[in-house]
């Protein structure tokens, strides 16, 4: 089964794990819903989607506004 994990890029700090084995992706203006396989959401607020990698599993997301 193929899920994702979801990064948040924080420029010059990388980017840090913020969600994984989620298997749905929800987008509402600035704000990113996630759902895992247990149904549990979490909503990430002020971000945009920079990249999706479906061969490597990864949802790659940075706070709106951000340059780097």
């Amino acid at each position: 089964m193929c899920l994702l994990k979801v990064y948040l890029d924080e420029g010059s700090l990388g980017r840090r794990l913020v969600a994984q084995e989620i298997a749905l992706v929800a987008k509402d203006k600035d704000t990113i819903r996630l759902r895992n396989l247990e149904f549990e959401d979490r909503t990430i607020d002020n971000v945009e989607i920079v990249l999706i990698d479906t061969l490597n599993s990864v949802l790659l997301l940075k706070r709106k506004g951000d340059k780097t």
